[in-house]
């Protein structure tokens, strides 16, 4: 009895602080070597930050060690055991964010043993604390690769991202063959520290006819910094800019990078280590770097592995990023005078200008290509009519004179769209936000567009009428033509239209048929519900059914409608009931020509009073 009074009491101790623990456990535990505001950071963090806002499922937490400002490593490793003791209960997986943070991975293990950790950063391999928070950069430190850690049995994987210094060399050489002076830019943390000594190395050894000089903020203050390169800088000289931190007044933050580099890009040629905004840095030439969207994919990938499927990242291979491009500053290099055409043909490259043929070569070869065609379409139909009878004459006349108020305004106005805002995108920089280039781009593409409905609607009708109408069945999957002709036009459908599709064909079942000619009824067809539909829904069905012997195919909206009296009318040339709406008035008569020579037939169903729906029928041919 006095055991069970024993065990209950024990139980009731315990319970509060087990459930105090389970409410503090966390599922993932991000621990950076850099401060949430550092620019490296902010570039790391996206694809973590979006896990954030897109798992809530996940318990996320995020812990900085800006290293260089730690006085000592007792500092430091007093910091990291009262973060790891303040979390009673392990964390399913870490991410050491940083290269400077690998050394962590011992005590982490340590504490946590076989702790599943992804190491992310730039190299594969650690250095000791003391080293990688004091020392200078020195060959011959002590580096301990991180493969042996995993061969110790650390539950680790590796995602390497590297700062592709011999790459960006290469390429800063590339674009100024008459290099004579490289500057380094190194501030005291430790990453940059290694990269200073590998860059002098690789310098020394494959171009040692350029002089290369290390300026350090330890030495050398800002003014002065500025006064050097205002001296020695121009286009013989180009700037390696690592960082500008120092131990002493430690300041780490996005704008601390981004006013240092604003100063200094605007006397010499300025490069950078990892990626930046070059639309914030209008003259810095740029940088080589792995590519940012494989990097998020990876950290996500591996997050996944390890949190919902229960991988472990011993099994994971590192993976290093070595893909990248070089992507330079086409306003920067002309800023300094650099040879342009120098530019990589693989290089993703910024503010390089367009001109007006560059930019708008298809719209001007549609618009050029529309005018040809109103040209010889409108002297065919003249002499024609030269050869025809009277009431022949009379005829084409009528259609003559139709086709030239209708198509007059109809090409007039997506032109005149064109035409208006190509000036307005020739201005100089600064007459027009980006908002505003993006927003006169989409008018000039929506108008591009509706020229070529135009085009390929003339083109269409003047081949059919002229007997030139190919027609080539064959068995055919008609569910398949129903499928692509949704996809092509379901990017129309109105906000707020309801779009329903009734197939009444097996899936297994062919037809001989033109199944190419079939689907461009069917694009028509929705293509007219869309611009006619403003609420309600659009269904598109076909039948075995409604008509016997026949296969069809149907189109019905709860648009306006279309009056009884107008019903044969709208599927003669050039008519269009609502002289608002785009379009040549081509399109329903050149779907009876297509039905007609497929040996079926379309029509309006005027039993229909939702609105309008149109009707296709082909004979049944089993293939």
């Amino acid at each position: 009895m006095l055991r069970r009074i024993r065990l209950c009491l024990l139980l009731v101790f315990l319970t509060p602080l087990y459930l105090a623990a389970k409410d503090n456990a966390v599922d993932l535990l991000i621990i950076s070597s850099h401060s949430r505001s550092s620019e490296w950071e902010q570039g790391m963090l996206p694809p973590l930050d979006g896990l954030v806002d897109n798992r809530p499922d996940l318990s996320i937490s995020f812990e900085h060690f800006p290293f260089i400002s730690f006085p000592n490593v007792a500092s430091l490793e007093n910091a990291l055991d009262n973060i790891l003791n303040s979390y009673p209960a392990q964390p399913r997986m870490v991410i050491l964010l940083g290269g400077s943070c690998f050394s962590f991975a011992p005590i982490l293990q340590r504490h946590w043993h076989g702790i599943p950790m992804l190491l992310i950063g730039e190299q594969d391999y650690y250095c000791d604390l003391e080293y990688t928070l004091h020392g200078p950069g020195n060959p011959l430190a002590n580096r301990y690769p991180l493969s042996v850690l995993k061969n110790y049995g650390y539950n680790l994987t590796l995602i390497s991202t590297p700062a592709h210094y011999r790459r960006t060399v290469e390429m800063i050489f590339q674009v100024q063959p008459n290099l004579e002076k490289i500057f380094f830019i190194a501030g005291e943390n430790y990453l940059i520290k290694e990269r200073q000594w590998r860059i002098e190395q690789y310098l020394e050894k494959n171009h040692p006819e350029v002089t290369y000089q290390a300026i350090s903020p330890t030495t050398t203050s800002t003014d002065k910094l500025l006064s050097i390169l205002e001296q020695e800088g121009g286009p013989n000289t180009a700037v390696y800019f690592g960082s500008w931190l120092l131990r002493e007044g430690y300041h780490e933050s996005s704008s601390t990078r981004h006013n240092t580099v604003s100063l200094i890009e605007h006397i010499a040629p300025v490069y950078t280590l990892f990626r930046n905004n070059l639309e914030k840095h209008p003259y810095q030439v740029g940088f080589f770097s792995y590519s940012q969207e494989e990097y998020e994919r990876l950290v996500l990938q591996r997050i996944q592995d390890v949190l919902d499927h229960g991988l472990n990242p011993s099994q994971m291979p590192f993976s290093y990023l070595e893909a990248g491009i070089p992507t330079l500053n086409y306003r920067a290099m002309e800023h300094f005078g650099l040879d342009t055409s120098l530019i990589p043909d693989d290089a993703l490259v910024v503010g390089a200008p367009k001109t007006i043929w560059q930019g708008y070569k298809r719209q001007i070869l549609w618009a050029a290509t529309i005018l040809l065609i109103l040209v010889f379409l409108s002297m065919a139909q003249s002499m024609g009519s030269l050869r025809k009878a009277r009431n022949m004459a009379q005829k084409a006349s009528n259609l003559k004179t139709a086709f030239i108020q209708n198509m007059s305004h109809e090409v007039r106005t997506p032109l005149n769209a064109v035409t208006g805002f190509s000036q307005l995108l020739c201005l100089p920089d600064g007459y027009i936000s980006e908002d505003e280039k993006s927003e006169y781009l989409s008018y000039i593409m929506n108008n591009s567009q509706l020229l070529t409905i135009m085009v390929n609607d003339l083109l269409g009708i003047a081949d059919m009428e002229n007997g030139r109408i190919s027609v080539q069945k064959a068995p055919t999957d008609l569910n398949e033509m129903a499928r692509q002709a949704i996809k092509a036009t379901e990017s129309r459908i109105p906000p707020g239209v309801t779009f329903v599709h009734k197939p009444g064909l097996n899936d297994n079942d062919r037809y001989r048929t033109d199944g190419m000619r079939i689907q461009q009824i069917m694009i028509n067809f929705l293509t007219n519900a869309c611009k006619n539909t403003t609420s309600g829904e659009i269904i598109f069905g076909s039948s075995l059914t409604e008509n016997p012997g026949f296969i069809t195919f149907y189109v019905a909206d709860t648009g306006p409608g279309v009056p009884i009296d107008k019903a044969e009318e709208i599927f003669d040339r050039f008519v269009k009931l609502d002289a608002h709406k785009q379009g040549a008035g081509l399109g329903l008569s050149i779907c009876r020509l297509i039905a007609t020579s497929l040996g079926g037939k379309v029509w309006l169903d005027t039993s229909y009073t939702d609105g309008a729906r149109f009707v296709l029928k082909i004979p049944k041919e089993e293939a």
